[in-house]
C-alpha cells in the first residue's frame, strides 16, 4: 500500500510540549511579585495546593513550567492563552490539565487544523521537581485521532 492509500482516520494527532523552569528564579518571582505575580498565572486552586507543600516554590515551578509546555502543544504563537487559564490539578492517579474556554478553544483550533478534534483528544502532564538540582520539569503531550 502506497503513503498515499494509507487510510488518515488510523494517523494520531500527536503533540507535545516540554518546559524547565528554575526553582530560584521562580522563588526569586514570588518573593518579589507575591500575589500579584500568583494570582496572574496560577489559579486559586493550584496556589492551595503548593502553598500546603513544605517547599512552594518547587510547585509552582513544576506547574508554570507544565503550562508553557502546554502553550507549547499549540499552533503558532499563543499570547491570548493566560497561565491562569490552564490548570494543573493533583488528583490520586497524578496531575491532570483542566482548561477554561479560552485555552480549551486554543487547542481545539489546533486540533482542527491538524485533522482532528477535542473531543477525541486525550491529554497527558508530567511533573518533575528536584530541588537539588534546582529545576523543575513539565511536560504535555496531546494525541487525538485524525479525522477526515
Amino acid at each position: 500500500m502506497a503513503d498515499d492509500e494509507v487510510p488518515h482516520d488510523s494517523d494520531p494527532v500527536v503533540t507535545h510540549g516540554v518546559d524547565i523552569v528554575s526553582i530560584s528564579r521562580l522563588a526569586d518571582l514570588l518573593a518579589e511579585f507575591g500575589d500579584s505575580f500568583r494570582d496572574r498565572v496560577f489559579t486559586p486552586a493550584e496556589q492551595a495546593y503548593c502553598e500546603a507543600q513544605s517547599d512552594p516554590p518547587q510547585h509552582y515551578a513544576a506547574r508554570w513550567a507544565a503550562k508553557e509546555a502546554f502553550l507549547k502543544t499549540l499552533a503558532g504563537s499563543s499570547p491570548g492563552v493566560p497561565s491562569a487559564t490552564i490548570e494543573i490539578d493533583r488528583r490520586a492517579d497524578g496531575p491532570h490539565l483542566s482548561l477554561a474556554p479560552v485555552a480549551a478553544d486554543a487547542l481545539a483550533a489546533t486540533l482542527e487544523e491538524r485533522g482532528s478534534s477535542l473531543a477525541t483528544a486525550d491529554i497527558d502532564v508530567s511533573l518533575s521537581h528536584d530541588q537539588t538540582a534546582g529545576y523543575a520539569v513539565g511536560s504535555v503531550t496531546v494525541v487525538a485521532t485524525r479525522h477526515d
